[in-house]
């Protein structure tokens, strides 16, 4: 079982299919892939729990949510089967939907056919590697598939979910986290809630900006450092992605968060 396939079990999904997974059974299915064989074979691909079969529809392989956890390898396959999953018949890979292109429906018909739902876990746009200037990330991988699913359908809205920061329900579950992480170190009081959490990290349009217009259900107050090793090369920033403070690294943001505690610093 590859990584992927190995956390997505964790989550407690029970029947996964990977691109890797699709493009051994089927190696046209992407046929520029060829170059990277060698490296889906590396990632332990198990055999499909259907076949594609698009003369048998009903009984062809059928993908019943489309999940993006991190920055594709491969943008033209994984575009190529997103695609082949939003255009299908009710998830039905080989197939096509009727419905496609009805301007009389919804969206022009797309995607209301009982398509697999498409989720991305994360928003960035870019993100700090080894190289000198950003790399892009999920987020360019996501504006790659939108441009060209307009193309592909006349300008129809790609129907999708983003979470990830800087959305409110990844900063409110991190919350309840930190409570319950207090609860279990200090007991469970009505007035035992966080006062203060710091938010630490490179992005000012993810980690800073998450923190900044977050709205604790909770009445905790956040802060945010933002550190100068990552993304952040010292653009100018907007009111919506000003953190608290800007630090060098993040041994220096635990001291300055020490610090605005009135904590010992370290």
């Amino acid at each position: 079982m590859n990584t992927d396939q190995h956390n997505l079990h964790r989550y407690g999904f029970t029947r996964v299919v990977t691109a890797a997974d699709l493009f051994t059974a089927y190696p046209t299915i992407w046929p520029f892939a060829s170059i990277f064989t060698d490296y889906y074979k590396s990632s332990n691909p198990r055999p499909l729990p259907e076949p594609i079969t698009p003369n048998n529809p009903t009984s062809s392989l059928k993908i019943d949510a489309v999940f993006v956890y991190n920055d594709p390898r491969d943008w033209g396959l994984d575009i190529t089967l997103i695609l082949d999953c939003l255009l299908s018949h009710r998830g039905h890979l080989g197939t096509l939907s009727p419905l496609n292109g009805k301007i009389e429906l919804a969206n022009k018909g797309y995607q209301q056919d009982g398509q697999p739902p498409l989720y991305f876990s994360n928003p960035d746009l870019w993100w700090a590697a080894e190289f000198a200037l950003n790399r892009l990330g999920q987020g360019g991988f996501r504006e790659a598939l939108e441009g060209v699913w307009r193309e592909t359908t006349g300008g129809a809205n790609l129907i999708k979910t983003v979470i990830g920061k800087p959305h409110q329900p990844t900063y409110e579950y991190a919350e309840k986290k930190l409570n319950r992480l207090r609860d279990s170190n200090f007991g469970s009081r009505s007035d035992n809630i966080l006062q203060r959490v710091y938010m630490v990290g490179d992005n000012p349009a993810s980690d800073i900006a998450g923190a900044v217009g977050y709205k604790s259900p909770f009445g905790s107050q956040w802060h945010s450092a933002l550190l100068r090793t990552g993304v952040y090369q010292g653009e100018k920033l907007d009111q919506w992605n000003t953190p608290t403070t800007i630090v060098e690294d993040v041994y220096d943001a635990v001291r300055w968060a020490c610090k605005h505690s009135e904590w010992e610093e370290i």
